[in-house]
């Protein structure tokens, strides 16, 4: 639209500016033809081509016309306006007329006024405006198939790595694209959609290994229970012995929501990063007030803490106190009589270490001790479900930190600063 506009508009300025030129020379031409004696009286030369200027040109002394052209009245009329000015374009009734002045002796003696009939030009313009206009909605037809072929084929293998990247989430999640795309746009939507099935088969995985923590974590305690049932159903017993049973029964319970309460909340943090903040003596405060309600340590048993009060980690406190617990719950399990917390601040970091007195993790076993299920306590007492050390791990590096073996008994969390 724009560029037959442009073209129909330049062609039109164009046409006029010929028409103006053509009439200037007449009236140069027609002025040559006049003749001004002593008197100031205007005679017209005749000439050999005189009939073809003599169309259209009228010559006026002061403005009574000497020499006028057969025509309608409309077109002398225009004429006789123009006598005595100039030089000065006049449009009329289909006609474009200029007036430019005889002068002799310095002074003006007369007008010629040319006139050139503009039909012609007109048509032309009509006719260049309905050929571009065709021509335009030729080319944008043309241009319109021609783009939506060329769209249709490029987005073909689009929708064929769409229906492939489907078709692969619903049942084949290794599945992934190659690096032999044929156009570079699209190797990268290739790459975009590796990544976005990488992400979903971690996800996958993820719910897999959750549901796969909590039927194997869960087994035992289950069976406990039943098995408890089972026998106060089997016969009758004392007060004392139903009373034991249900106390059996209330701790596996309990030992059943601390579970699942720490592998959702692992779950929940590789989900979504954690955030917040909390201060690491409340929290330390807190776990050792669950702990001495839950399971009441030997009296010769102490805890240690040496935590600044202004240390503030940036991560959620129910986030600090899965990943803190294990270690305490770890370290008051396996130990003689000392329990020690200790917490500093670093440049980037905030540090935390749980040590005991106990035995210390075997040698070789450092990055054993974090695989899901491994229990290295040979005494029954002493055993867990092998999920704590991991768990805490995995909240940690969810918080943006880590948990590391030290050494010895000494495990130490790295949290990111407030």
């Amino acid at each position: 639209m724009i560029l037959t506009v442009a073209i129909n508009l330049v062609l039109a300025h164009r046409l006029g500016s010929d028409i103006d030129t053509l009439l200037r020379t007449r009236a140069a031409a027609a002025v040559a033809t006049a003749a001004v004696d002593g008197n100031g009286h205007m005679t017209i030369k005749e000439g050999s081509d005189d009939e073809a200027l003599d169309s259209g040109v009228w010559f006026y002394s002061g403005e009574r016309a000497v020499e006028r052209p057969p025509g309608s009245g409309d077109a002398q009329a225009s004429a006789d306006a123009l006598a005595g000015h100039g030089p000065e374009y006049a449009d009329g009734d289909g006609i474009r007329l200029y007036a430019i002045p005889i002068v002799s002796g310095g002074s003006r003696v007369g007008t010629v006024v040319t006139s050139l009939s503009t039909a012609p030009y007109r048509r032309t313009r009509e006719e260049a405006l309905i050929g571009s206009v065709v021509l335009a909605a030729l080319t944008l037809i043309g241009a319109y198939l021609a783009l939506h072929l060329a769209a249709t084929r490029a987005l073909r293998p689009v929708d064929a790595m769409t229906l492939q990247a489907s078709e692969w989430s619903a049942s084949a999640l290794t599945e992934r694209f190659g690096p032999d795309q044929r156009f570079e746009e699209l190797q990268v939507l290739a790459e975009t959609l590796n990544g976005v099935l990488d992400r979903l088969t971690a996800s996958v995985r993820h719910e897999q290994r959750l549901f796969a923590e909590l039927s194997h974590e869960l087994r035992s305690p289950l069976s406990l229970i039943v098995a408890e049932t089972d026998l106060l159903l089997a016969r009758e017993h004392d007060a004392e012995q139903v009373c034991a049973a249900h106390l059996q029964v209330r701790e596996t319970a309990m030992a059943m929501n601390r579970i699942l309460e720490t592998l959702l909340s692992a779950g929940r943090a590789e989900v979504a990063k954690a955030a917040g903040s909390c201060r690491i003596d409340a929290v330390v405060e807190t776990l050792l007030e669950h702990r001495s309600k839950r399971t009441p340590d030997r009296p010769d048993r102490t805890y240690s803490v040496d935590v600044p009060a202004g240390l503030v980690a940036g991560a959620e406190a129910a986030i600090v106190e899965r990943v803190l617990g294990p270690l305490i719950d770890n370290a008051g399990r396996f130990a003689r009589n000392t329990v020690a917390i200790a917490g500093r601040r670093t440049s980037d970091s905030v540090l935390i270490e749980v040590c005991d007195d106990g035995p210390g993790v075997p040698a070789g076993n450092g990055e054993t001790i974090f695989e899901p299920g491994v229990q290295l306590a040979s005494n029954r007492e002493n055993r867990g479900a092998g999920l704590g050390l991991p768990l805490a791990r995995r909240l940690a590096r969810a918080a943006a930190g880590d948990v590391v073996f030290v050494g010895g008994s000494t495990f130490q969390v790295r949290l990111p600063p407030a």
